[in-house]
Order: structure tokens, then C-alpha cells, then sequence
């Protein structure tokens, strides 16, 4: 598998920093600050507050907060006047990305692997250019990689950066056990801010019995959404029996549809389904 990587950034196996910098140019012009844009960071709209934008300036009546009274448009007025502005709301969002041993795998176009960190670089380059800020975790066999949430183009160069080395050094490991997809999720819960949006973008192989649970733990209090990358034959199987080698038994088979988002739509967790095969796009 080492020998996939060394062929290069054209190579479907290899994860290319210049790829997912270059991935900031499918996101267009930044969106207006405060309006939802219908994405798992999205704000639901400008609100009233103490923030920096003035939501409105009008003449004090009966039953409003004296506090609010604006000195100096009062003066200029020659009677009390009332400024009001938004409440400052800022997007934070937490990309998890998996890159725990079942991940390094394709059929046709990318690994999985890849496609799943250039799908999460995707959503992170919109909410930086948003005015968001966005952090990192990677999952691996063996620990979690962390990168805090930092705003502007600065941090998602560096999560670039971290995801291409990290995908780099992790491809061709043969851990003893692939760790539970549930173990990683319970810690990044213990740790994530209430109220950031949280993105997993996975596989979900091994998920761990108690997955389910912990997610809806963790919906109570934070945006989540799963980015569910699958390869070709998990969305489309070809036809026939096949013999494949599980551990050191020969096993005759045929591939079937993956049920896997239709069991997180039963349990009510969100989902998009992200093609190894196809190239990333925003979705509409």
C-alpha cells in the first residue's frame, strides 16, 4: 500500500495538500454574515442583542430597557432615543475525520479515506470564508489528533496540512484491532463546546454497539451530521458470487447495498452520502 502512495498526488489512494487547498475555490464568494445557509454550521438568522451590527435605532417609549438608551443620538434628537443591535453569533464547527484502518480501501476513483477528508475540508473552507471558525479531530486506531477551532484561511491551511501528513503516515497500518468508531465519539462529546456543529465524515465500519446512543447524546446539544463515505460496491454491488479472504478463511459471497443510512435515518441522525468515485461538490 506503500507503493500505491509513492505514485503521487494523481494517485486515488494519496490525500494531496494542494487538493484540499485548492478545494477553498469550490466555495465561492463568502456568504452574508448571520443568514442560514441550510448547512449542518449554519446560523438561523440575525438576532437582537448586545453584538456589533445595529439591528435598529428608535425613539424610547414606555416599557423599554433604559439601558438601551443611546446617549448620543438622544443629543442630536433632542429626545430619548433607543439602539438596539444583533447579537454577535458566531459558527463553530468541529470536522471529525476517520482515518481508523477500514478507511484505507477503494474500488473505483479514492479511497475512502480521502474522500472522506476532502468532503470535510469542503464544509470547512465554507465556514471559514463564512466568518466561522473550525477545528479538527482525526480519528486513528491507535489515539485522536486534535487541532482547536481557529477562524479564517490561516486554520484550515493547517488542518490541510495536518490531514495530508497524518493520512500519509497512517496508510499501511495494520493495527492488531480497529478501535470502535463509538470510542473516539465519546471523547470528542466530552469535550466539544455546547452549541458547535460537529461533522463526521466516516465510513462507519465498526461503529460500536453503544453508537447510536452516544450520538443522540450528543444531538441534544450540538449540531451533528455524518458525511457517510461510501465506496462503489457499497452503493452500487455488481452481480455474481465472489471468494474473498477474511483473516485466514476463504469465503464465498455476493456484495449487497449498504443499510447503513438507512439505519442512521431510523435512529434519526443526519446523513449525506459521500461517493469515493465522485469528485467533491457542494451540495445544493
Amino acid at each position: 500500500m506503500r507503493d500505491v502512495a509513492a505514485k503521487g498526488a494523481g494517485s486515488g489512494a494519496v490525500l494531496s495538500l494542494e487538493r484540499l487547498v485548492a478545494l477553498a475555490g469550490q466555495v465561492g464568494p463568502a456568504p452574508v454574515a448571520g443568514l442560514s445557509h441550510g448547512r449542518v454550521a449554519g446560523l438561523s438568522g440575525p438576532r437582537r442583542g448586545e453584538g456589533g451590527d445595529l439591528y435598529d435605532l428608535r425613539p424610547f417609549i414606555d416599557g423599554d430597557d433604559p439601558r438601551l438608551v443611546d446617549p448620543a443620538a438622544s443629543a442630536r434628537s433632542g429626545r430619548p432615543q433607543l439602539r438596539r443591535r444583533h447579537e454577535e453569533v458566531e459558527r463553530s464547527l468541529l470536522l471529525v475525520v476517520d482515518f481508523r484502518a477500514p478507511m484505507f480501501w477503494g474500488t473505483r476513483g479514492r479511497f475512502r479515506s480521502v474522500a472522506a477528508a476532502e468532503a470535510a475540508v469542503l464544509e470547512g473552507w465554507a465556514c471559514v470564508l463564512a466568518g466561522g471558525r473550525v477545528g479538527l479531530a482525526i480519528l486513528r486506531d491507535d489515539g485522536i489528533d486534535r487541532l482547536p477551532a481557529r477562524p479564517r484561511e490561516a486554520a484550515m491551511l493547517e488542518i490541510a496540512g495536518v490531514l495530508a501528513r497524518t493520512h500519509a503516515a497512517t496508510m499501511g497500518a495494520h493495527p492488531e484491532e480497529v478501535a470502535p468508531l463509538s470510542d473516539g465519539l465519546i471523547e470528542i462529546a466530552a469535550r466539544v463546546p455546547s452549541g458547535a456543529a460537529v461533522l463526521l465524515a466516516t465510513g462507519m465500519d465498526t461503529p460500536g454497539e453503544d453508537f447510536a446512543d452516544i450520538a443522540t447524546d450528543l444531538m441534544r446539544r450540538n449540531r451533528f451530521e455524518i458525511l457517510l463515505v461510501q465506496d462503489a460496491v457499497e452503493t452500487a454491488p455488481p452481480p455474481g458470487r465472489f471468494t474473498a479472504r477474511i483473516g485466514d478463511i476463504l469465503s464465498r459471497g455476493c456484495f449487497g447495498a449498504s443499510p447503513t443510512a438507512a439505519v442512521l435515518s431510523e435512529r434519526g441522525i443526519a446523513a449525506r452520502i459521500v461517493r469515493a468515485e465522485a469528485d467533491e461538490v457542494l451540495p445544493a
